[in-house]
This record gives C-alpha cells, sequence and structure tokens, in this order.
C-alpha cells in the first residue's frame, strides 16, 4: 500500500512537472559556414539573460531544444568565436548576428527574413535589411511571435507603439507580457492608465500564468499610481532604529527625492554625487533621503563611510525590503527614485539625475 502510495505521488509530480515546463524546437537555415554557434537567451522571471539552448551549424542547419514554462521574450544570437579561436584569426574576424524573438512551447523556424513585398502577406516576419543593408533574419511559426514582430513594426516596447499594439491586440500574448513590464517599478503609471490595461487586456489561452501574475500586479499597481501618497515600508535607521517611511518623509514644504540604493550598485553610487549638486543648488526647493536596501548592515554603513552624502540614510528592514519587491514591484532591484510633492503625493519615478534637473527646472 505505501508503495502505492508513492508511485501515486511520483506520477502526480511528474504530471505535475510535464505541465509546468513545454517543449520548443527551433529548426534553423542560415547561410553561415560549419562551426558557426547558435544559441537562445531568453529573459525568464528568474534571471536577465539565461542561455536556455544551443547547437553548432552544419551544412546551414542548426536546431534549438528546451524548455520554458511559458512564453519568453529573448535574442537568438550566432557568433563564429569557436573559429576565430581555433584558426587563429584577427579579433575584427568576429562576426555575431542577433534577431529579437518570443518563444512558445511550439516548433518555429529560423531564416533569412523574406523580401519586404512578404510582410505584406505574412505577419510572421521582420524588415529585410537592416539600416546598414545587412541581411537579417526572423523567427516564424506562431501567432505570438507574429504579434511579436508586428510590435517591432510599430515602434518596439516604448512609448505610444506599445499602448496601440495593446489596443489593437488585446487577447495577444505580446499584450500581456507588455502590460506586465507596464506595472513593473511603482507609480510610473496613472490611475486612468491602470485602469484601461484592467479593462483591456483579455490573456491567452497560450499563456494563462503571465495573465494571472498580471492580475495580481494590476491590483497593487492601483495603489501605487502617480498623484498617490507613498506607500509605507518598514525600515531602519544609522542607529538601528526601527521607523517608518511615512513618518520619516520631510514635511518641510519642499519637494522630496527618495533615492533607493545598494552597497552593490554602482549606477546608485556614482549618480550620488550628480544629485548632491542639485541638492545643493536648489536648496531651497527640494531635498532628499537616501534608503539602502542592503541586507547587510556592515555593507551599508562601510558604503555610507565610503560615499558620505548629505542627506538622512535609512535601510529596509527584511519586511521592508520584501515590501519594496511586493507592493514597488521593483522587478530589477535599484537604482530606483520617487519625486514626492510637499503634500506627500508621489509625482512620478524619475529615471535618474537627469530626468530630476528637468523636474526642478519645470518648477523654477
Amino acid at each position: 500500500m505505501l508503495r502505492h502510495h508513492f508511485l501515486s505521488a511520483l506520477l502526480l509530480w511528474a504530471a505535475t512537472a510535464a505541465a509546468q515546463e513545454k517543449s520548443f524546437t527551433i529548426e534553423g537555415r542560415m547561410p553561415l559556414p560549419d562551426g558557426y554557434n547558435a544559441a537562445l537567451s531568453c529573459h525568464t522571471d528568474t534571471a536577465f539573460a539565461t542561455i536556455v539552448a544551443e547547437d553548432w551549424v552544419k551544412d546551414g542547419r542548426f536546431t534549438l531544444k528546451g524548455n520554458i514554462d511559458k512564453p519568453y521574450q529573448g535574442t537568438l544570437m550566432t557568433n563564429n568565436l569557436a573559429l576565430v579561436e581555433r584558426n587563429h584569426w584577427p579579433t575584427d574576424s568576429i562576426r555575431w548576428t542577433y534577431t529579437e524573438v518570443f518563444v512558445t512551447p511550439d516548433s518555429l523556424q529560423f531564416g533569412v527574413c523574406p523580401s519586404p513585398s512578404a510582410l505584406l502577406s505574412s505577419p510572421a516576419t521582420i524588415p529585410a535589411a537592416s539600416a546598414t543593408g545587412e541581411q537579417m533574419f526572423a523567427l516564424t511559426g506562431t501567432q505570438t511571435q507574429a504579434d511579436y514582430n508586428t510590435l517591432q513594426r510599430m515602434g518596439g516596447e516604448r512609448g505610444d507603439s506599445l499602448w496601440q499594439f495593446i489596443d489593437r491586440h488585446p487577447a495577444s500574448v505580446i499584450s500581456t507580457w507588455l502590460a506586465c513590464q507596464l506595472t513593473e517599478r511603482a507609480y510610473n503609471l496613472t490611475a486612468g492608465q491602470v485602469a484601461h490595461l484592467e479593462q483591456t487586456v483579455k490573456g491567452s489561452p497560450a499563456d494563462p500564468a503571465r495573465f494571472a501574475l498580471l492580475q495580481k500586479k494590476l491590483a497593487m499597481a492601483k495603489k501605487t499610481v502617480k498623484d498617490a501618497p507613498v506607500t509605507d515600508l518598514e525600515l531602519t535607521d544609522t542607529a538601528g532604529r526601527t521607523c517608518h517611511l511615512t513618518d520619516i518623509l520631510p514635511r518641510n514644504g519642499k519637494y522630496v527625492l527618495i533615492d533607493f540604493w545598494a552597497s552593490w550598485c554602482g549606477i546608485c553610487i556614482h549618480a550620488m554625487p550628480e544629485i548632491a549638486k542639485l541638492a545643493t543648488q536648489y536648496s531651497d526647493r527640494f531635498c532628499v533621503i537616501g534608503i539602502s536596501i542592503d541586507t547587510k548592515s556592515d555593507a551599508w554603513h562601510r558604503a555610507m563611510a565610503k560615499h558620505p552624502e548629505p542627506w538622512p540614510q535609512y535601510c529596509t528592514t527584511r519586511q521592508g525590503y520584501r515590501d519594496l519587491f511586493d507592493k514597488y514591484q521593483v522587478g530589477n532591484g535599484v537604482p530606483y527614485y520617487l519625486w514626492v510633492s510637499p503634500q506627500g503625493k508621489v509625482i512620478c519615478s524619475p529615471e535618474g539625475p537627469g530626468e530630476i534637473q528637468q523636474l526642478l527646472e519645470i518648477e523654477d
């Protein structure tokens, strides 16, 4: 009886694992010499870029096989690094190709992009030539990839083209993916934009997991929209005392920049002197508080000693750290900035010192 239960549990686990991950196959045909490497790198939930499949070109062909738990955006790359090393060729003979793709658990084809006229009849392709006239390549075989290529032709993942694509393709896997990206990093959307995403994006049977994730992200995004109060976080001050962001937020009639950083974040530390200059130049209208997300107090204190700045410093507690990533949806960490009005409402999440200066000049 015990053996029967163990076997049943094992079969159930296997079935669950199979349901979570499904295989894909990409059959590639490219006019490349034998010995070129072909690899697929995907932006997964746990890594910015990870190689999920690779092969070697032979007779102008390669096959990429792997497993994914849901559709992912990534890059299909080829290179001749092994040939260069083996033959002791000069470094200027190194060749790469990069093609942005959206991989689903299906059978796909990859090869030379058709002529421009073929674009009119085949939505699953991308423009046939680069600005330099070099040959380009395309992944074909699924509606998801066709939609992704359409997005690229419309202008890509930024600006108005992103919203236009969502409006025109509400049930596309790509629209769900775009909406998830838009909700990353709190206070970058208005209440109207969050409501529009909730009402427009319908989800796709090809990617139910990401659509379920989007529902959770939208629920949190409603609480962290532009012009909403600052969401509270549990912090510790430099003396080790527990405090809360909403309590230590300056209320002196000035704009406040909240600078989320970490000792290991070079970009964060590099920006601090520029922010300090702005804080001095515009001291009559804005001030700064720093919040480290370091999980080790020693690292935080060493960084402050090495890079002292003239504003109060705090660090997230374990709970504050979790809340920053859950409530603020800071998926790719720091640097992260919040620009807060004298009334304690978040105006926006600027990208860096340049945008912060623009905000100050607007108020000048």
